[in-house]
């Protein structure tokens, strides 16, 4: 039988047929997956996706500092500034070395340059 043609009632009369051990083990086995659900039936463990970093601080420090550094790259971690300059790899490299868990590198168009309408 395809196990998508299972049903509930059909695997109840199955479990029925099961010596008492059996049901024992079968009713740990259900309840240790209710217990932990991330554990899927095959031992595959449910892995909790990457946190990314809360924009916030970033973004308020573009807010007040992007005059300062018009025409560069900047790599920040929050608030904190790790590297500025107008060579985008170096500025990485330098955010690379820091050793900071996901900083936000971006660059900062000079305040004079027209806006960016899309191409």
């Amino acid at each position: 039988m395809v196990m998508s043609e299972m049903t509930a009632e059909m695997l109840l009369n199955q479990i029925s047929l099961l010596p008492a051990n059996e049901k024992v083990k079968l009713h740990a086995l259900l309840d240790d997956q209710l217990k932990n659900p991330d554990v899927a039936a095959n031992g595959v463990k449910f892995v909790e996706p990457i946190p990314v970093p809360d924009p916030e601080l970033s973004v308020r420090w573009l807010n007040e500092h992007a005059r300062e550094y018009g025409g560069q790259w900047v790599a920040l971690d929050g608030d904190r500034l790790i590297a500025h300059g107008e060579n985008a790899e170096e500025v990485f490299a330098a955010a690379d070395a820091d050793g900071v868990y996901l900083p936000l590198v971006t660059y900062i168009p000079p305040a004079d340059a027209p806006p960016f309408v899309g191409v």
